[in-house]
């Protein structure tokens, strides 16, 4: 590192050599001194005398440390770091270049959005005179549906046709996906309260394995011959892929009043918001959100036999196996490289035994991973049993996380989710190890209207599937066969 300073140093003050005191040692003239503080500081100054003086205490002289291989080397730098400096300001010019591109594009949005506009939506620009779609989606004021909300939001008598065309609908809904169809595909698959907790794989499989494992031991005493470990034991997981949809008929008529509604609680005006986007964000995603959460969580799957159109619907819980669902199949099948918390012992109702009983559970996790961070994913039933045990006894401590619930003396943190309520189960394992299924190819989801006499048919289909990846990973309490009969028998069902 010396020599490389070395050379810099001398080709800076444009010399070859330093000045020698009396000893034969190398020395800097005080204009050298003034000139190195003033490109490089004071720390740096004082840093290269010290370690010259340091160079030359065995008497070598400190022009020896630059060699022909330094120089060379030092040259080769430099010019890399030339290149990589008109690099960064060929970035930064194009990022100056890209900036001043979407400065541009938004004031052409703004000034066209103040355009008027025709039936369709579409305005005119007089520097052009060409017809352009604005930025936005325009909602289309000919169509006699929004015609209707706008005259009623406005609290003015409408004296058109108020039967709702729905092939009018139709083709507003298609433009509308068409011009917002990323948004609505994200907002469709959107995250769940329990995919906060998983690791998403973008894949078109129709099941996914894991082919490695995680190294768990690299280690070992010398010998001068290659003596490889044993490879890790791991249990690897099929997690299949589901295709899911959702089939919804509207009777537009009908939800007309409910728009309108929508629409002064949002102080949204008409032309802001079409009638599409409604029946999406407010009648169908939500319900389907609701239903995703459960599917995912104890959703059995069972294959559907109809085969022609109007046949029996398959129930939201059909539609695929949740992750509780494959624990459960994973006791069945009596897995033994899942590591069973609890085994065959039934929770207790007493608060303080309960509070004992999680807390040997956590032991049971393997010490591999006892350090790491993660979630007791569980039924909230449970959750709330333990929180007001552990204030029961302990009322003097204050919980400073809220409603975070940290089991004492570990990383662990309980996370209460919806659709495992009423299972008892809960169950340890790393966000890694946790998994989310979602396509990759934007085309596998779909989401489309057919108009039906009076009514609007709204049909999406995709992809989804949750499930673990390894076996040794998991740390799950799942409850003795009589008690989740009698929790089943209590709630009118179950799972």
């Amino acid at each position: 590192m010396f020599a490389k300073v070395m050379s810099v140093v001398l080709s800076f003050l444009g010399i070859s050599a330093f000045a020698k005191d009396k000893e034969g040692k190398s020395f800097l003239l005080p204009e050298q001194e003034k000139m190195l503080k003033d490109k490089y500081g004071d720390k740096f100054l004082e840093s290269f005398k010290k370690d010259l003086a340091d160079f030359e205490r065995d008497g070598a002289a400190a022009e020896t440390a630059v060699t022909e291989e330094v120089t060379a080397k030092l040259q080769a730098e430099q010019a890399d770091n030339a290149k990589l400096l008109a690099r960064i300001k060929a970035l930064e010019e194009a990022e100056r270049q890209f900036k001043a591109d979407i400065e541009a594009k938004e004031k052409e949005i703004e000034k066209l959005s103040k355009e008027p506009g025709n039936g369709a939506g579409e305005v005119k620009t007089e520097e052009t005179g060409q017809e352009q779609m604005a930025h936005r989606f325009k909602t289309d004021m000919s169509l006699a549906h929004n015609q209707w909300l706008d005259a009623a939001f406005k609290g003015a008598a409408y004296s058109g046709n108020t039967t709702i065309d729905t092939t009018e609908l139709q083709k507003e809904f298609g433009k509308y996906v068409s011009s917002e169809r990323l948004q609505i595909l994200k907002d469709l698959m959107g995250t769940t309260e329990s995919i906060r907790y998983m690791s998403t794989i973008v894949t078109d499989k129709t099941e996914v394995r894991a082919m490695q494992s995680a190294i768990d031991s690299v280690l070992q005493q010398f010998v001068p011959y290659w003596t490889p470990k044993s490879k890790s034991t791991f249990t690897p997981l099929t997690i299949k892929n589901f295709k899911c949809k959702i089939n919804v008929q509207i009777k537009p008529s009908d939800i007309m009043e409910d728009i309108l509604g929508y629409l002064y609680d949002e102080n949204l005006d008409p032309k802001d918001m079409p009638i599409v986007r409604y029946i999406l964000y407010q009648l169908i995603f939500p319900k389907l959100a609701e239903e995703r959460e459960q599917a995912l969580a104890v959703g059995v799957y069972k294959e559907n036999s109809v085969s022609q159109d109007g046949g029996t619907a398959s129930a939201a819980l059909d539609c695929m196996d949740g992750y509780v669902t494959q624990l459960k199949a994973l006791k069945t099948a009596e897995n033994d490289k899942v590591t069973w918390l609890l085994d065959g012992t039934a929770l207790s109702t007493d608060g303080e035994t309960l509070l004992s009983q999680i807390d040997q559970a956590v032991d049971q996790v393997k010490p591999l991973y006892r350090n790491k961070t993660m979630f007791v994913h569980a039924d909230p039933d449970l959750v709330i049993k333990y929180s007001r045990a552990y204030r029961e006894k302990y009322p003097w401590l204050k919980n400073q996380d809220g409603e975070k619930v940290k089991i004492d003396f570990t990383n662990f943190t309980f996370a209460p989710l919806e659709g495992m309520r009423g299972t008892g189960v809960f169950f340890i394992t790393p966000k890694e190890n946790f998994k989310h299924l979602m396509s990759k190819d934007p085309q596998r989801t779909s989401i489309r209207m057919e108009t039906n006499h009076y009514n609007v048919d709204i049909m999406a289909e995709w992809w989804e599937a949750c499930g673990f990846w390894l076996a040794e990973a998991i740390f799950a309490y799942i409850p003795p066969e009589e008690e989740r009969e009698s929790q089943q028998s209590s709630q009118g069902g179950g799972v």
